[in-house]
């Protein structure tokens, strides 16, 4: 007998090693004559679904295994798994879900002998070759031992314990060999051969090796890295492998004889869910149309189900009819349960997301939130009977309350049938060409020079940046490092990397999570009080393949602001005798949402809030909820591209004519849209009204548009114009119709989604609308962690009118706060090294009564949680200005008042006093305080601890210099086609990949207005900017305006076509003719140590040096020295500020050239 099948193989699902794909393996088996092959990934099961799909397509036998390590009482080992059949795998499972569980140590899965004889039936095991316990003891010469453990092995397993030998060059593997076929013969103990597969082809040792190398965080070339994987681990044909082992024809014969007794087969597609409880016993479908009928009638404010009108009533019996026809009774009672025990303990929900809010029944159940009659809804796009599907609700819940409803179903249905899902992350485009870089040593500036060099995009591959993008063609060919990086990527691209969890899935199980797949433990993250910290080992995909429903738990951070905003809107309108506000009776025509929305006024407004969207608002001028509703389903790249929403603007502003072919189908249908299909429902519907589709058959139609499949395309067009023609239609329209329908429907949306949506753009515009205070207070609160964000909100706020008052250490509080309808106090969260436990410890001592000045604050609070690296930020920002002394001296105070804390604390706490009393501390009790800090500066102190300027802009404190070099302010720029100069920081800067080169488009302010730097490669290249958000830029350029009236609202109607950049810095180097510096004759002292100091400076400078002249006063004049030439100073911004330092701002002056 020749045949042979590999019994230990690793994919890239092993994480750690191995690089073979499930598909490549497949078509190699077939290819290589295989009946089957064994997947034994190392403790786990990550990628056996696909593996065994993958194998079924070619006719080929999957067989599930893993490799483990057992942990004994002196020692670890190896070992090898086959499941037999179901029992097996289950057992399977449980050893892999304990090692990944209770097992895990120091990041390694472990069994132990008790959980192995407890779930042994069905497995068959195998000794895991030279990493195995018994091999251990042979190489170490303890054979008794050895044999000893064989013994173990086999009295568990019995005829199904294997020793596994391997032939693979590595050092002791002959030894050991030998002592297990004499083992072998002695204790009656088969032997197979084994490859210890770990990819495909021969030549694939290197890659394999750089995918080991990345994992463990070693270069390729370090001594140190473990070589654990020898060239022949390729997957070897039978002939070879028959080549390898003729002196043992057995082991190959046993191979396969034991490939003979794994029959495992799992059912795919077959669904479960745990029991619903209901009430009295009540059946799952009695219970759910109880709920629904109640449910209704308290949305519609009705008495009798009979008062319903029939169209609704037509719809409900309908659905209801559906629901429990398909058997799906039980996951509606299961989502209602969570979602109304969400809303039942104040976790705000959303109102639906997905296909799902076009369910009536989902509606009257409370899972929804919107009305699907009243927007032609269909409940056919979410469960269709024609095209049977499992239903999914995805349900948007506040952010900081997800978890509470996660805890409460793992507690209905027990930690042990509740689990999320995992996720796998890959090597993706450019994170592989880093890590690839790093793994062969090479600079990491290159690596990351090619990897900037792949466009940004999720779908972007290496093949496809090679060909887009010129630059990366030239520096693969010019250098050959570059190109070996690029070569290893390219075979390493979208190999699995990691293990993550799924943002929003969770599956809840009938039994225990791991009968139907084995558990996974993230010990970064683990918390053994959280239960849901476990996840199932199968991916989304795979997990509804075994038969487990998905729950979709998304946390929605909006649902948050709006929550937080309402809970402050409703306390101010409690305390002038007010109703509180529901959102949900919200009337959905208010005049202040539509003007806010037509001026594009929606920063922080749900999916409203990019500058395209804002635009485009201000274009459409929406007046309706279905104009929202619209542009939510159309603000993306396909229709964008189409210029779908264009025409949809024309035509709502009567610029471009409407025409529905003269037929009152195609009018009642698109009427709404302006003729323009939008959305998918709008296909289903055309199809049902013009070509009389069922809407379950429309729904296929739907579908198949969306894959455009040719074949399934030219079935339906012929069907649709079939059904047309029956219909009465003109055979023409009905052509052009589907012409037109399927142009487009490949870029229409989901209007269910889109309408859910467009519900809480709605409810955000209208808070922002009538509560603006609250409201900004609340959306700044979300974003404590983002700087650039807080600072585009703060920007908003202050366009409202409001007004950001500084943070105040004895006023503020973590979140920002709305102090009255035109104020909100700056959040202490938001400053950049100040914790939460420093803040709660601050406003605990607050509670005892103001702090007084810096040294009461160091000696109330809590020196562990709030210490040196909290104040400091805490001083920079501006949160102790209320001691009214400045910023730099209390900086400098610090270091000394926290001495003296730390001193106190000590004392106390060793039960002594100091006979002396405190160090009073002072002002005056430091030296020249006043004249070694300078009055400008704290927006550099500022943007440190915040990361923009919040009440001091560098250009107000530089503007007696920027005055002589560029004095017009960006507000009374004018526009023209000569030059002109203007200067500011740069907030914000986008960086786009042309034909042309890089092209960046960047936001300078100068606190009077803001102005779009349109900055071309060649100009970009000759700065050699940072964009850092405090330099100060002068820029020089032509002056344009891009439609004004539509940008005005974001005060970005002026443009500037850069022709040159430079900073402050640069050109004062450049330009300055003369420093002059001013001594009063009580300071002559000073002289001296200015012109030690600017020795100092002139040691180390460039021939550029400035000229100084110092300017000696006194009461009866003024006597001008200009020093020699070597004491020519190179006035960069450090010399600069040491020199303001030492003599006052007020004492220094700068005379530029007239020409810069």
């Amino acid at each position: 007998m020749n045949k042979f099948c590999h019994l230990s193989l690793h994919s890239e699902f092993s994480i750690n090693d191995g690089l073979i794909n499930m598909e490549d393996l497949a078509n190699k088996s077939s290819e290589l004559g295989f009946d089957s092959v064994a997947l034994t990934d190392c403790s786990n099961l990550f990628g056996f679904v696909n593996f065994y799909e993958s194998m079924r397509k070619k006719g080929l036998k999957p067989i599930c295994g893993s490799e483990m390590i057992l942990e004994g009482e002196n020692s670890r080992g190896n070992l090898t798994f086959l499941a037999k059949n179901h029992q097996g795998y289950k057992n399977l499972m449980r050893l892999i879900s304990h090692a990944n569980t209770k097992g895990k140590k120091n990041k390694e899965c472990l069994i132990n002998t008790k959980i192995l004889k407890d779930n042994y039936e069905g497995l068959i095991m195998f000794s895991g070759g030279l990493g195995s316990q018994i091999s251990d003891s042979i190489l170490s010469d303890k054979f008794e031992l050895a044999e000893k453990q064989a013994k173990f092995f086999k009295e568990i397993f019995k005829e199904d314990f294997f020793f596994e030998i391997t032939r693979l060059g590595f050092e002791g593997e002959s030894r050991c060999n030998s002592a297990l076929l004499d083992l072998s013969k002695s204790l009656e103990i088969p032997v197979i051969a084994s490859n210890r597969v770990r990819f495909l082809n021969e030549n694939d040792y290197e890659s394999h090796e750089t995918r080991v190398s990345i994992q463990s965080g070693y270069v390729l070339s370090d001594p140190r890295r473990k070589r654990d994987y020898k060239e022949a681990q390729y997957f070897k044909s039978s002939e070879e492998m028959l080549h390898d082992f003729a002196d043992i024809p057995e082991a190959i014969e046993n191979a396969y004889e034991v490939s003979k007794k794994c029959n495992l087969e799992i059912k795919t597609g077959v669904y479960v869910l745990p029991d619903f409880e209901t009430p009295n016993n009540l059946k799952e479908s009695d219970y759910l149309r109880k709920l629904a009928v109640e449910g209704i009638l308290e949305k519609m404010k009705l008495k009798n189900f009979d008062q319903l009108p029939s169209l609704y009533l037509q719809r409900f019996n309908y659905e209801l009819e559906t629901i429990l026809e398909m058997g799906y009774e039980g996951y509606f009672l299961i989502v209602a349960d969570f979602v109304n025990w969400a809303r039942n303990n104040q976790v705000p929900v959303g109102p639906g997301r997905g296909s799902g809010a076009g369910s009536l029944i989902a509606y009257s159940l409370g899972i929804t939130g919107l009305d699907p009659m009243k927007y032609d809804l269909l409940f056919e796009r979410f469960l269709n009977p024609d095209r049977i599907s499992n239903p999914d609700f995805d349900i948007d819940f506040c952010r900081d309350g997800r978890e509470k409803v996660i805890d409460y179903v793992t507690n209905k249905y027990g930690n042990q049938a509740v689990a999320q899902i995992c996720t796998f992350g890959t090597m993706a485009a450019r994170a592989v060409v880093r890590d690839v870089a790093r793994a062969q040593g090479k600079s990491y500036s290159l690596g990351d020079k090619i990897a900037k060099l792949i466009p940004f995009s999720p779908e972007m591959t290496l093949e496809k940046a090679l060909k887009e993008n010129k630059e990366l063609k030239q520096i693969l060919k010019l250098d050959e490092d570059a190109s070996e990086i690029f070569d290893m990527a390219l075979k390493l691209e979208g190999t699995a990397r990691s293990v993550g969890k799924h943002a929003a899935g969770v599956v809840i199980a009938p039994s225990k999570i791991n009968d139907y797949s084995p558990l996974y433990l993230d010990a970064d993250t683990y918390d053994e009080s959280v239960p849901q910290s476990y996840a199932t080992q199968y991916s989304m995909e795979d997990i509804e393949a075994v038969g487990l429903q998905k729950f979709d738990f998304l946390g929605l951070k909006t649902l948050t602001v709006i929550n937080k905003a309402l809970i402050e809107i409703n306390k101010y309108r409690e305390s002038i005798k007010l109703e509180p506000i529901n959102l949900d009776e919200l009337k959905l025509d208010d005049k202040g949402v539509f003007e806010l929305l037509q001026k594009g006024i929606t920063t922080a407004v749900f999916q409203m809030e990019s500058r395209g969207m804002r635009e485009y608002l201000i274009k459409l001028k929406p007046n309706t909820f279905e104009d929202i509703i619209a542009m939510i389903a159309l603000y993306r790249p396909g229709p964008l591209e189409m210029k779908m929403v264009d025409t949809y603007i024309n035509r709502k502003n009567g610029i471009e004519k409407i025409d529905y072919s003269k037929d009152h189908n195609i009018e009642k249908i698109l009427k709404s849209t302006y003729g323009v299909i939008v959305y998918q429902e709008q296909v289903m519907q055309l199809a049902q009204e013009f070509s009389e589709f069922t809407l379950g058959q429309a729904d296929i139609l739907r579908k198949a548009m969306g894959k455009k499949i040719p074949e399934v395309m030219e079935s339906q067009r012929q069907a649709f114009i079939d059904g047309a023609k029956k219909n009465q239609k003109i055979s023409r329209v009905a052509e052009d119709l589907w012409d037109q329908i399927e142009t487009f429907a490949g870029y229409g949306f989901n209007k269910s989604h889109s309408a859910a949506y467009a519900l809480i753009s709605y409810q955000t515009a209208w808070l922002k609308s009538h509560y603006p205070s609250q409201f900004m207070a609340s959306a700044l609160s979300s974003e404590l962690d983002d700087t650039d964000k807080i600072k585009v909100l703060i920007d908003d706020a202050s366009s409202l009118g409001l007004k950001i008052e500084p943070p105040n250490i004895n006023k503020s509080f973590r979140d920002f706060i709305s102090l009255n309808e035109e104020t909100i106090l700056f959040g202490l969260g938001s400053i950049k090294g100040v914790g939460e436990n420093a803040i709660e410890n601050i406003i605990e001592q607050r509670k005892k009564g103001d702090f007084e000045s810096l040294k009461d604050f160091c000696f109330r609070v809590d020196l562990s949680k709030v210490d040196k690296r909290c104040i400091e930020p805490l001083i920079k920002s501006g949160s102790m200005d209320v001691f009214n002394i400045d910023r730099f001296q209390l900086l400098d105070q610090m270091e000394d008042i926290l001495k003296l804390a730390r001193q106190e604390i000590e004392n106390k706490e060793n039960g002594q006093s100091d006979m002396f009393g405190v160090q009073e501390f002072s002002v005056e009790s430091k030296s020249s305080l006043k004249e070694s800090f300078p009055s400008s500066g704290l927006s550099t102190l500022e943007f440190e601890s915040l990361g923009y300027h919040l009440q001091h802009h560098p250009v107000e404190e530089n503007y007696w210099e920027l005055k002589k070099i560029s004095p017009i302010k960006i507000k009374d720029l004018l526009l023209s086609n000569n030059n002109q100069r203007c200067n500011g920081v740069i907030i914000s800067h986008n960086r786009i990949q042309t034909r042309r080169g890089t092209i960046v488009f960047a936001t300078l302010d100068d606190n009077s207005g803001r102005i779009e730097l349109i900055i071309n490669q060649e100009v970009l290249e000759a700065s050699n900017l940072s964009f850092n958000g405090q330099e100060i830029i002068i820029a020089d350029g032509e002056v344009i305006e891009e439609d004004g009236k539509k940008n005005k609202e974001f005060g970005l109607s002026k443009k500037m076509r850069v022709t040159q950049l430079n900073t402050l810095e640069e050109l004062r180097i450049k330009f300055a003719r003369k420093l002059s510096i001013n001594i009063s004759e009580n300071q002559t002292k000073k002289i001296e140590q200015l012109i030690e100091q600017l020795q100092d400076f002139s040691k180390e400078e460039s021939p550029n040096g400035c000229p100084v002249e110092i300017n000696y006063h006194t009461k009866d004049g003024k006597v001008g020295m200009e020093l020699k030439e070597n004491f020519n100073i190179s006035l960069t911004n450090d010399n600069f500020e040491s020199l303001k330092k030492a003599c006052g701002m007020k004492n220094i002056d700068l005379h530029y050239y007239s020409r810069q």
